[in-house]
């Protein structure tokens, strides 16, 4: 009788243990076919929290592009914190005054970074009534603005012009007759579908000044300015319409001079509900929320009751906004990359996002 070797006892185990695994196997498979395998567990939250959760989100903030430089940088800067620190999209409806403040009541828009108090007092104060909006922060600091306002040079070569009134002076309405302007004093006033433009309409008339004053439409607040700064580095008489502080306003006081603004009855809210027969107040601007983004956008209400864009962070964006020749979003990055108050208006969470957003 032969003695089997190591390696055909090997080869017998070998194939011992691949039948038991295969009698194995089909014994698996009876017991699957009898009872199936239970489907996971889960475990369904209701409570209010979890279903509020899973409800809740977040909404596109859609902003009123109002068309002048200091809201379309505040824009800017403050879509670029909300897109990258809080997770929210945002979009703009781009437009002036009367229309976006028209489009805010009806929900085609939910913020608006500058409502300017009192010339859109009437619909701020009808929509506020309505509920249909609340004030959820300062946008600007204190700013003025006035209808009338001429070079110090051409009030110092003229020191008998100092108020309104005194453009019924032939003299002193010879001095901004320009060909446009039918033989009366030329004002560039304020922009088409700003409330001013009305405002500003309504002093010529109110001050007996229709055959003296003749309003033209600059079209636009960059030719607004340029009109005037050209008018300032030609040393020309002019007769216009502004406000301030702003890079403008600043650059006429420390390179050309200065300005005057021409006299008028001191403001009253009197005055303004009647026939603006005085002066424009210091004006009040604020941020507004839509009323039903109120609740869904808590953290966004929060953000901006902090928002403080003062003349010291609004003339450095607007430096850069002219100097460098940026747009509105490259003036956004510059500003959170070269400046500091924006860092506590945010949650340190969302300082966090916005500083890995840099890189």
């Amino acid at each position: 009788m032969r003695t089997m070797t190591w390696k055909g006892a090997l080869i017998l185990l070998s194939l011992a243990m691949t039948l038991m695994l295969v009698v194995a196997a089909c014994g698996d498979d009876e017991d699957d076919a009898a009872e199936p395998a239970a489907a996971p567990e889960t475990t369904t939250d209701t409570s209010g929290d979890a279903m509020g959760d899973a409800m809740m989100e977040k909404p596109t903030l859609v902003f009123s592009d109002l068309d002048w430089v200091s809201a379309q940088i505040q824009n800017a800067i403050a879509r670029k914190i909300l897109e990258d620190g809080y997770g929210y999209e945002t979009d703009a409806v781009f437009g002036g005054t009367v229309p976006l403040m028209e489009a805010l009541t009806r929900g085609d828009t939910n913020i608006t970074m500058e409502i300017w108090l009192p010339n859109q007092q009437d619909a701020f104060d009808a929509a506020i009534a309505e509920g249909t909006i609340e004030v959820i922060g300062n946008s600007l600091e204190d700013n003025w603005q006035s209808a009338f306002i001429i070079p110090k040079y051409t009030a110092d070569a003229n020191p008998g012009l100092t108020s309104v009134e005194d453009l019924k002076n032939p003299e002193y309405m010879e001095l901004f007759v320009t060909p446009d302007s039918k033989n009366k004093a030329r004002l560039i006033t304020c922009i088409p579908g700003w409330e001013c433009e009305g405002i500003n309409q309504a002093k010529v008339e109110n001050y007996g000044l229709t055959d003296h004053v003749e309003l033209i439409n600059p079209g636009s607040d960059t030719a607004l300015a340029a009109e005037i700064r050209s008018a300032f580095e030609q040393q020309e008489d002019v007769l216009f319409y502004y406000w301030g502080p702003t890079v403008l306003s600043n650059d006429l006081n420390t390179m050309f001079g200065g300005y005057v603004v021409l006299e008028e009855e001191p403001h009253t809210d009197e005055c303004f509900a009647s026939d603006y027969t005085c002066a424009y107040p210091v004006a009040e601007v604020l941020v507004v929320m839509r009323t039903d983004l109120v609740e869904q956008a808590p953290d966004v209400v929060e953000f901006f009751k902090k928002w403080d864009f003062n003349a010291g962070n609004q003339l450095a964006a607007e430096g850069y906004l002219n100097d460098a020749g940026a747009d509105y979003p490259e003036v956004a990055e510059w500003f959170l990359a070269n400046t500091e108050d924006w860092k506590n208006w945010v949650t340190p969470e969302a300082l966090a996002k916005i500083e890995a957003a840099q890189g």
